[in-house]
């Protein structure tokens, strides 16, 4: 299950891109994230995954509260997350099944991946 709890971002800039967010998933429930340009869809996402540290507030995977993870268990959790960016990084020449599968090269051997 994923938990948010009054997830907030305010950029350095004063901008609030987040505020008080809660939410939860359950597992095996699928979700879509929609909304206009600028209302914080990827920030979200980018904070779930802490490639943006939240302000305050907490993301609960599980029972594991990624915000307050150090950078080696942080490491060890995205192991078992995926993220497809919206842009650019995407191998053009091979498929979708491929571009994911690629993201799970480094933990099996030479052989085995060729």
């Amino acid at each position: 299950m994923l938990r948010l709890q009054k997830l907030t971002k305010t950029y350095k800039t004063g901008d609030q891109a987040l505020k008080a967010i809660d939410l939860e998933v359950p597992k095996g429930q699928v979700l879509a994230l929609i909304g206009p340009s600028g209302a914080g869809k990827s920030t979200m996402i980018r904070c779930i995954n802490r490639l943006v540290e939240p302000s305050s507030g907490a993301v609960l995977l599980d029972d594991t509260d990624l915000t307050r993870l150090g950078a080696g268990a942080l490491r060890r959790a995205r192991r078992e997350m995926g993220m497809i960016f919206q842009e650019y990084a995407l191998v053009e020449r091979l498929t979708v099944m491929e571009n994911v599968l690629s993201g799970r090269l480094g933990y099996v051997g030479f052989w085995r991946s060729f």
